[in-house]
């Protein structure tokens, strides 16, 4: 019973984990960002087919540049996302330029869940593109993201 107990409260604590995004430069957090933060970001959109899920999917959140721009600084040239169990991304900012992904905190205007690919996951705009429809891409969208490091 006890055992039980024990693995139902660690299943509500870490589903109900606060959502907080962690911005690193040199192993140092420079920022931590809540969804509370996001909402006082300029909100982006992107509505788009996923291969991970049926049909056209909308997404909301922030776009990358956004939150650089915020900070008073210039988008770093390479950016390493790093998800909750450690999966990491490179991405350049020619991509940050070139297809304005956004770090997602809504699907379908609901707040994301761990179970749902949330609290945060980078979008890019595959419908939009359809040059980057690709495995490369693919790879690039991370969930569960937890940190950037630049």
């Amino acid at each position: 019973m006890t055992r039980w107990f024990t693995v139902l409260l660690a299943l509500f604590v870490f589903s109900t984990h606060s959502a907080q995004l962690s911005l690193v430069s040199n192993g140092m957090t420079t920022k931590t960002l809540s969804d509370q933060d996001f909402s006082e970001f300029p909100q982006a959109e992107i509505a788009t087919e996923l291969p991970w899920l049926e049909g056209v999917n909308s997404f909301s959140g922030v776009q990358v540049a956004d939150i650089f721009e915020h900070m008073k600084m210039p988008i770093p040239k390479t950016m390493t996302f790093v998800a909750l169990n450690d999966y990491q991304v490179e991405v350049v900012v020619e991509d940050i330029a070139n297809y304005q992904p956004i770090i997602a905190n809504r699907k379908n205007g609901k707040i994301m869940t761990v179970r749902d690919k949330g609290p945060f996951w980078l979008i890019f705009p595959l419908s939009e593109y359809p040059e980057i429809n690709n495995t490369d891409y693919h790879a690039k969208m991370i969930w569960q993201l937890k940190e950037i490091r630049y």
